[in-house]
Order: C-alpha cells, then structure tokens, then sequence
C-alpha cells in the first residue's frame, strides 16, 4: 500500500481485518499537516464509525456543522440549517471540520491495529510488476530498500508514484483543481456553520471558511486548474483577497487573523478517473480521482474507493487471479456505486468551466437560494448537488425545470400586466437576463472559438453520459457496504464480525493460505 492517507488507511484497515498481511509505506512521519478543507460530511463519519475510530476523533471535541451560509458577490443569499443532514437515517445529523495531521493519524492507527504493518518516512522510488509479483522500490535514511508482494495499491495522492509507473496518472486540468488554504483564529459564530463564498473573481471555483471549535477555523479558495492556465490566475493572491472579503461581509469574521502559513495543492476529480486497475494493482483515493467535482470534497470518496477496492482485492487474492482482467471487476464495482451521482456533479462542473458565463450562474444561484429559502423539499434535493447526501438528479432536474417554468409563467405575467400599466420592470428584467447570457457566450466564442467549441462537445457528451448512467437511487446513501460481497445491513453485525475475524487464528490463518501471499508478503532490505 503506497500512501498513509485516508485511502491507503482505509484499503490496510479493511484488507487487514480479512487477514491479508499489509504493508502500509508512507514518506511522512504521523501526524503530519496536509493540505484540504478537513470537512468530514456524515457518510464519512458513519464510515469511522464503522471502523471504530470515530470516538478518539470526537475526543478533542470538534464542532458539529450542521448550517450553512452561502455569499454571491459579497452578499449573503442563504442562511440556515443544512437541508440535507438529518432526517432518520444512520447517518449523522453534522459533519465536522478534522484537521488532516489528527485525522489520518487516527486512521492509520485504525488500520495499524487491525493488523496492517505501517513504514513511516519512506519514499517510494518505483514500482516494477513482473510475472511473480510486484516490486516497490523504496528509500529512507537508512539506505535503499524493495518490498516484495502479490499486489500493489497506490494511495499516494495526486501525484501518485503507482499511476505514473503504470502510465495511469490523471494529467488533464479540466478535472485538475488548485487549493490554497490556511487556520484562522478569532471566528465568533454561536453554531456551527460553514461559510461558502461565489464570486466572479472566483469563478470556477469558490471560497470557504469552515468554523472550528475555540473560534478557530479552515479558510481557503480553490479554482479551476483550466482557469488558472487560461486566465493567468494567481491563487494565493486570490486567498488574500478573499480574506478581506471575508473578514467585510462575514459578521463572525470581523476579527479573524491567520494562525499559520498559507499552502497549496491540487486535487483531481472524478471526471478525470480512468478504470483505476491494471496488472497486479489498483488505485484508490486522490491516486485514483475519486474526488467530488462539484465541491472538491475527497475524504468520503477516498475512504469508499479504498473499501469498495479491498472487497475485490480480497477477491483477488482468494482466487490467486491479480491480472488486470480480473481486476477490472473494481471499475464495474466503482462505477456501479459513484457514476450515478458523480456523472451528475461531473455535467455540473462542466456547465461552470466557461468563466465568461460566470455573472450568469452566479444570478442563477441567487434565485435558486432565494428558491431555496422558502422551499425546504427544493433545497433538500436541489441543493444536493453541492455536497448532499443523495444525489437524484431526475429529481433535481425535475425541480430546476418546474421551478424554472413557474418563475418564467409569472415573471411573463408579471411582465404584461406591467406593460399594460405602462412599466417595465419585469419586461426589463429579463431583457437583461438574456441579453448577459448572450453577452457571455458570444464573449467566450471571441476569446477562444476552439476552446468553447471543445467545451460545448464536452458539456454534450457529459450530459449523454449523466443520462445513461442515472439510476433511480443514489448507492452512496446506504454506504460501499451494500457492495461488499456478503456484507450484513447492520453495521454494528459488520463490526462484530470482523472483531471476530481478527480474534480466531484459524480464520485468519486460512484467509492468508487462500491469498497465496497477501499484499506484501517479503521485505528486503
């Protein structure tokens, strides 16, 4: 396993608990800063839950998020309660905001404790697959080193030494978003409520600060990579001038400061995942683009690629079959799990690429939150599409339209009634929609006529595939657990049986005969 992060934690963890011998090498020492949001959203936290580190996380006593504000240009438009959290279900009513260096240290401990063997500081050179197995090439202060095994998974980011060896790496910056974040110190908020900020200097992309517990919180921006090519973009400049934007408009925010040095780094999303399998290896996490493409958000999907993936590696090795071919079960398992939602957000953050349309959905939100404040059931399931727990997108797009037809049948009736007073507010109005609208598209057409025709063809082809890969639930509600191969509805019965597993010799040592050598069986040095 390359990479100590959520998915290689995660993938050692659930392949540990099934009595596969892992090795889990990272460059790091634990705990480690990394860069990210740190927004663990409820499917997350059942997942922890279910992996039984949940309460040392809830030990130092994070904030609950469960409302959200939402700013366009500097005004707020929304204000309330997280549509989508709560309503009976297993899942957390709250998220939380878990800096990175407490959560992937609590996680690789998970996994640690299953049974996983973990290298900490050590670099990964190479990874050479032959006919017996896979070699890793490693480095630490000691010297040069190989790990020997059946199989390789790559959990080790965006910059993956395992995708690139096997000519998978995502290099596309149209799935490729770029991040700088920073902590804050003096927040005065009375709940938890995380910040998300639209503007047109941020467009595509957004700003965020999400509160933590003693007025401490995460603040960032994170933009298109396409854009940043395009437009010449300077991303900490932007961070800088949307903290005085936040500390202007934010009412909690008047007296925040930083509390450590800005970073950056780059996420790929989901648009960009390949089949994420090959000869003797899969990849999981960032590794594999398994990130949300509307909101950025990767410590869920990591997590559910890596349980998604362990489930077919175990598979792999009971039956000694670790080629490509049948390994490309974990691609019809991934797809069949995330493409009903990810396709949907995928189309979406397509629809944003075009930056000189920006003033134009920026307008577009404005009345859906104003929509959205006066309908709980059309922020439910329309706001889903920026981090909710179910994504329908019949349902939304059944929304949007109906919502957009009623809008238009009164702003027309609105319109003749006031023409006829002799006024043209309305009329006005509209006018102006439509005329931005065609004002941004013809712009986009000048700047770059190859770039929006591409665009164009691309949005096309997205919205084909969102069709044909909709299905009438989302999987991700119930969890990757349904996936799993005899894997009990309950999730405390799952828990039960793998304390189990681990706790009977025999069971264990009869999963490691079947894997013929697990995952990395040898270690020379």
């Amino acid at each position: 396993m390359v990479g100590g992060g959520p998915a290689g934690s995660v993938m050692g963890w659930a392949l540990a608990t099934r009595g596969v011998r892992v090795v889990i090498v990272d460059r790091a020492r634990f705990p480690r800063e990394k860069v990210c949001g740190d927004f663990v959203e409820p499917r997350g936290l059942r997942l922890f839950r279910t992996m039984g580190c949940l309460g040392a996380l809830e030990a130092a006593g994070p904030l609950p998020i469960t409302h959200t504000s939402l700013f366009l240009d500097g005004r707020l438009a929304y204000r309330g309660a997280i549509p989508f959290y709560g309503g009976g279900s297993d899942l957390p009513a709250h998220g939380y905001i878990i800096p990175r260096e407490d959560l992937d240290y609590r996680l690789l401990d998970a996994a640690r404790a299953a049974g996983a063997e973990v290298l900490e500081e050590t670099h990964v050179d190479g990874v050479e697959r032959g006919p017996d197995g896979v070699t890793v090439r490693t480095r630490t202060v000691r010297g040069r080193g190989a790990l020997r095994g059946s199989v390789v998974v790559g959990a080790d980011g965006t910059h993956s030494i395992v995708a690139r060896s096997v000519g998978a790496l995502v290099d596309d910056p149209r799935y490729m978003a770029i991040s700088q974040r920073a902590y804050a110190e003096g927040v005065a908020l009375d709940r938890g409520e995380a910040a998300f900020f639209f503007t047109r200097e941020l467009f595509p992309g957004y700003g965020w600060m999400f509160p933590m517990a003693g007025g401490r919180a995460n603040v960032g921006v994170g933009v298109l990579a396409e854009a940043v090519n395009r437009f010449g973009i300077n991303v900490p400049r932007l961070l800088h001038a949307f903290l005085d934007v936040l500390r202007r408009t934010h009412s909690g925010c008047r007296d925040l400061r930083l509390a450590s040095k800005p970073i950056g780094g780059i996420v790929r999303t989901y648009g960009g995942a390949g089949p994420n399998h090959f000869d003797r290896g899969l990849l999981v996490g960032d590794a594999g683009c398994f990130v949300d493409p509307m909101t950025g958000e990767g410590i869920t999907p990591a997590a559910e690629s890596a349980l998604l993936g362990a489930a077919v590696l175990a598979e792999a090795l009971e039956h000694g079959r670790t080629d490509g071919r049948f390994l490309q079960r974990y691609e019809r398992v991934f797809r069949a799990y995330l493409d009903p939602a990810m396709k949907y957000l995928d189309f979406c953050a397509c629809l944003m690429r075009n930056r000189h349309l920006g003033a134009c959905w920026l307008r577009a939100v404005a009345r859906g939150c104003a929509l959205a404040a006066r309908d709980p059931e059309f922020a439910r399931v329309s706001g889903a599409t920026f981090g909710g727990l179910e994504v329908r997108p019949f349902a939304v797009a059944a929304q949007i339209w109906a919502k957009a037809a009623g809008a238009a049948l009164g702003e027309a009736g609105r319109a003749a009634a006031e023409l006829w007073r002799g006024r043209s507010g309305t009329a006005r109005a509209v006018a102006m929609d439509l005329a931005e609208w065609h004002a941004g598209w013809w712009a986009s057409i000048a700047d770059d006529p190859v770039w929006h025709l591409c665009w164009a063809a691309d949005l096309t082809h997205k919205w084909l595939a969102t069709m044909r890969s909709t299905a009438s639930h989302d999987p991700r509600t119930a969890g990757p657990w349904a996936f799993h191969p005899g894997a009990p509805e309950d999730q405390r019965d799952r828990r039960r049986v793998l304390r189990t597993r681990r706790r009977s010799p025999s069971g264990r040592g009869a999963t490691r005969t079947a894997s013929a050598s697990a995952s990395a069986a040898t270690r020379s040095r």
